[in-house]
């Protein structure tokens, strides 16, 4: 597969950011892919994955607050500028704009939340889901807002250089790390004065949290109607092990048409296992192309 190339969409003011993938020369017409990236993450989250899906048209897109959609003065407005309909808004127009007919929408931890409500609420939009190691459950359901803050907002890392952000994140990933991340890693970052800070900020954070507090996938899931896979990791806290656990087990009995598979990895399964997740984003994809041949 090609390197990805650059492109722009605005919307509402807001210059929105995303990385394309075009399919190797010879491949087929398998359903474009649409790609969702998590909190503190940004587009090329998605380079290593992207490098065992090549028969795919692949678009993942900087969210609201995050990568080069997050920089000043593509970033939206503080006010109400990261609601969650705002996130919805912003895929359905990606998807449309960019000419993605009825892709598979892939989304890992908070974007595979919106990743969940926007095949829920738009389910015209898509034709599979892959929903990665996201909150299965209501997190109001375990535990209040302001507990929720405690353990959601951590304070924002500062790098004095891109060397340290660079060695930070290699100590985090420990075995997943390798060089090819670099790029991701850069993406995430702006300079503030002689030091380097996530591009986003602790408010456009402390937003997108609330949607994601709110958002009620115990009600979503019963509307999935697409061809649908939950991917879990094992690793982790053992609290968060076994709210995971409930919230299979829950998911099972809402939605017994999706199908859940466990990774023994930590959250990031695409970095540590990005060929086995590729091989299930596959699977949904051609569950799909069967069932539209019906």
């Amino acid at each position: 597969m090609t390197e990805p190339a650059d492109g722009w969409l605005e919307r509402g003011g807001v210059r929105l950011h995303y990385l394309d993938w075009s399919p190797e020369a010879g491949a087929g017409r398998d359903a474009p892919v649409f790609l969702l990236h998590g909190l503190s993450s940004n587009a090329h989250y998605w380079d290593r994955l992207a490098r065992h899906l090549t028969t795919h048209r692949l678009v993942a897109l900087d969210q609201r607050g995050h990568g080069l959609t997050g920089r000043p003065p593509h970033s939206p407005a503080p006010a109400d500028g990261y609601a969650m309909d705002e996130l919805l808004e912003d895929a359905a127009f990606a998807i449309v704009e960019l000419g993605l007919e009825k892709p598979t929408v892939v989304g890992h931890s908070w974007g595979a939340t919106v990743g969940l409500e926007l095949v829920g609420t738009r389910p015209a939009l898509a034709s599979a889901l892959t929903f990665i190691d996201g909150p299965v459950q209501s997190a109001a359901n375990m535990f209040s807002w302001e507990e929720a803050q405690r353990f959601m907002q951590p304070p924002l890392p500062r790098f004095a250089t891109l060397a340290d952000a660079i060695a930070q994140s290699r100590r985090d990933l420990a075995d997943g790390w390798d060089d090819d991340l670099e790029p991701f890693v850069r993406a995430g970052l702006v300079p503030e004065g002689d030091a380097f800070i996530l591009t986003l900020t602790a408010s456009s954070r402390l937003a997108l949290l609330r949607g994601l507090y709110d958002s009620q996938p115990d009600m979503l899931w019963p509307r999935i109607d697409v061809p649908a896979v939950a991917l879990l990791a094992r690793g982790g806290p053992a609290s968060i092990s076994g709210w995971k656990e409930h919230g299979a087990a829950l998911l099972a009995t809402l939605a017994p048409n999706v199908e859940i598979r466990w990774f023994d990895t930590p959250h990031d399964i695409p970095i540590f296992a990005p060929a086995e997740v590729a091989r299930e984003i596959e699977r949904v994809s051609s569950a799909a192309a069967t069932s539209s041949d019906l």
